[in-house]
């Protein structure tokens, strides 16, 4: 049976089995960032602060 001979409940149903893919990538992503939200944080941290001190540093050498 190819796809343009599906009836209208075929087409629900997949249309169904779609969003209840799509909702359960959608919840192991949030519970995924859930799991690891403070090891970002800490990175997001670090690069903060190593970005600043070579700024900071590039800036003192420009002074001379």
């Amino acid at each position: 049976m190819s796809s343009s001979e599906r009836g209208p409940l075929e087409a629900a149903k997949a249309f169904a089995w779609t969003i209840f893919l799509i909702a359960l990538l959608l919840w192991s992503a949030v519970w995924l960032i859930q799991q690891i939200w403070v090891w970002l944080l800490v990175i997001l941290a670090a690069v903060l602060l190593v970005g600043g001190l070579v700024w900071w540093l590039r800036a003192r050498r420009n002074r001379w």
